[in-house]
């Protein structure tokens, strides 16, 4: 675990230098002896995360370091295509619509935008909740298999409302329903009185994914019911997901 920690502190030094380090400054940054910092920097380096500057001989980052960063770009560039189709979305239905990604069972709120709905509902970004139970986890999960999510869920599901899913192979019907229609639903399962829909886009190169929702009050259905804000969704999972090469939205 030492070790670990010393290898952490020596990436955020380079990080803070600018991005090159010498053995001397790492030896002095970690209070440990010159030879103990150039066996850690020899370690980063046979691992590809760092390299050796043969003119210099400082260390810099190494082609795994900047693979890391580009699938890093590439996510911060998904999530604001992401927020460009939640305004978007926010305008065309009136109601409030959410950006989240995936962390396990949970999935995180990055972002919400409320709508012209004179009732508003909204968690903070950076708040988690149940993937089983919201529609945009729901979404985001369906982009997994049936074994992966029953290994997820291996220590159960917890309710948060009396509607939520809390058995494993309801679950996974729900979510094969998900992965023939593209829209993941929540009908009171998250918060009473709620409901919402969602749908996940995946970028081809990274296969990082994350899900655009729309949530509304049960009473604010309309007579024609949610075919309209399912269009409106739709309408931006088919953008986004063209211009990020999801191939489950090219097609029409």
């Amino acid at each position: 675990m030492q070790s670990i920690e010393r290898a952490v502190k020596a990436l955020k030094l380079m990080a803070d230098q600018g991005g090159e380090v010498s053995v001397s400054q790492t030896g002095r940054h970690l209070g440990v002896t010159r030879s103990t910092a150039s066996r850690i920097l020899a370690s980063l380096a046979r691992d590809g995360l760092i390299e050796q500057n043969p003119a210099t001989q400082r260390y810099q980052p190494g082609i795994l370091s900047l693979q890391l960063a580009s699938s890093f770009g590439r996510n911060i560039d998904l999530v604001a295509q992401g927020e460009t189709e939640l305004k978007r979305l926010s305008e065309t239905t009136g109601h409030t619509s959410w950006l989240g990604l995936l962390s396990g069972t949970e999935v995180v709120v990055l972002k919400t935008l409320r709508g012209s709905f004179p009732i508003h509902f909204s968690v903070e970004p950076g708040q988690r909740l149940p993937a089983h139970a919201a529609a945009l986890g729901k979404a985001l999960l369906s982009l997994k298999d049936d074994a992966e999510i029953r290994e997820l869920y291996s220590a159960g599901l917890n309710a948060s409302t009396s509607r939520t899913i809390t058995d494993i192979d309801p679950l996974l019907r729900d979510l094969a329903g998900v992965r023939e229609s593209g829209v993941a639903r929540s009908h009171q399962e998250l918060f009473e009185g709620i409901n919402a829909i969602a749908i996940a886009v995946c970028e081809a190169v990274s296969g990082r994914a994350i899900a655009l929702s729309i949530s509304y009050p049960t009473f604010a259905l309309p007579e024609d019911g949610d075919r309209p804000m399912i269009e409106a969704l739709m309408n931006c999972a088919r953008d986004l997901g063209q211009r990020v090469g999801d191939q489950r939205w090219n097609r029409g």
